[in-house]
């Protein structure tokens, strides 16, 4: 072994030896001296002092010399000492008090939240979404899911109130304004079919037929065959003019907030209105609900409409990607909506964030609890699977400096000891 390989025990050992050998030989060359006597003493306890010293470290890892008894304390005491780690790792280095105290300084919400607004993040979680909904409805059995919703829908319905529902549609008509909408669309076809030159044939034939019905007499006949000589009646103009005058009306009509809008809206709510109270429409309307639902195919309309979907999602043998590709996008419109929405209530909703950051620290401390036992068996795993040698080579090079000098002390210390017993023997000699 080189002398710059020894570490600074084993050579302080080594000096220790020197130094008794040189002092026994100054004992047997001035027996009777008495500094070569103290010299000698002083030598040998440092020397006994490093030996014991040696021996009890190495006893901790080996068998020094090859003694046997109550030497290589950690390889016999493996199980011990692995048990003593993990019960280190899990209640002093991640004990239950530590875990709080550090999860308690995070602030959970405003990282979850900041990592939730980041776009690539909002396009990750959206597709993921969509994945789950596309797997959902492709593992469906789609007629046995479109016979359980129309069943659903039709004793929806059966119960339903036809009345009811109808004035809430009337009532929802005339507070957000569709029945004007509606009015205003109604007018604008009666218009384009009114201006159609068939139109005007129409109303010319209608006049044809009242004049033959209203001059069925001679004098009536004499009387428009002279009008007609004169021109004083011409049907063709008649009719246009009856043409242009039911343009300007259903315009009119199509004008919002005219009073032949109005007229026309009071008109009808009130109409309508007499109509519900009708015992008869009720009657009516129950014996057409019955028969609407006996005769609608829910089922196929339902089946079909599933079926589509999944033909959206492109997923489907023999149908090729993209296809019905505006339902895919405004899906992912909705999805996208929905989830800016809940964004903000978690910032809007001071009940809704209190509940979120509890649920958040409770599953990061419920994790972070399980993660205690996972390191503990971890740390378990990895010591067991060491060698005796691994092992005392993991404990010997993070106590290396103390252990060599624990070694050191015992020459130290025994040179001292030696001193003062050498000293108390010459007193007592005296």
């Amino acid at each position: 072994m080189i002398w710059r390989d020894w570490n600074k025990a084993d050579k302080t050992l080594l000096c220790a030896a020197a130094v008794f050998l040189f002092s026994l030989c100054l004992r047997l060359q001035y027996p009777e001296n008495i500094f070569a006597k103290g010299f000698l003493f002083c030598a040998e306890a440092a020397l006994v002092g490093g030996i014991a010293d040696w021996f009890a470290v190495t006893a901790l890892f080996r068998k020094p010399l090859g003694f046997p008894y109550h030497t290589a304390i950690l390889p016999r005491r493996r199980e011990a000492f692995i048990k003593a780690s993990v019960t280190m790792v899990q209640k002093e280095f991640f004990s239950r008090r530590k875990i709080i105290h550090h999860i308690e300084k995070l602030h959970l919400l405003p990282m979850l939240m900041d990592w939730l607004h980041e776009p690539q993040t909002q396009r990750q979680m959206l597709g993921r979404l969509l994945d789950y909904v596309r797997d959902f409805l492709l593992h469906q059995d789609r007629q046995e899911q479109a016979d359980f919703l129309a069943e659903k829908i039709q004793s929806t319905l059966s119960k339903a109130s036809p009345e009811e529902y109808l004035a809430r549609f009337g009532k929802w008509m005339r507070e957000s304004g569709r029945d004007k909408e509606f009015l205003h669309f109604a007018a604008g076809y009666v218009r384009e079919w009114l201006e159609k030159p068939e139109t005007r044939k129409a109303i010319l034939g209608l006049l044809e037929q009242y004049e033959k019905e209203c001059t069925k007499s001679t004098w009536e006949l004499l009387m428009a065959g002279i009008a007609q000589a004169l021109d004083f009646v011409n049907l063709e103009e008649a009719a246009g003019l009856m043409q242009k005058q039911l343009v300007q009306l259903v315009d009119a009509l199509a004008e919002d907030d005219s009073s032949l809008q109005k007229e026309m809206l009071e008109l009808f709510y009130e109409k309508a209105e007499m109509l519900g109270q009708d015992p008869e429409f009720r009657e009516l309307i129950a014996g057409m609900k019955e028969e609407v639902l006996r005769e609608l195919p829910l089922s196929e309309a339902i089946c079909r409409t599933l079926d589509n979907i999944c033909k959206g999602f492109g997923t489907e043998e023999g149908v090729p990607a993209g296809h019905l590709p505006m339902f895919r996008s405004r899906l992912m419109e909705i999805f996208g909506e929905e989830y800016a929405r809940c964004l903000e209530m978690v910032h809007t909703d001071d009940h809704l964030r209190y509940v979120v950051e509890h649920f958040l620290y409770d599953i990061v401390v419920r994790s972070a609890l399980h993660a205690q036992n996972m390191v503990g068996d971890i740390v378990r795993d990895v010591l067991r699977r060491l060698t005796d040698e691994q092992l005392n080579h993991l404990v010997y090079d993070k106590v290396e400096p103390d252990l060599l000098w624990i070694r050191m002390n015992g020459s130290i210390v025994g040179t001292g000891i030696g001193l003062v017993l050498f000293f108390l023997l010459v007193l007592a000699g005296h």
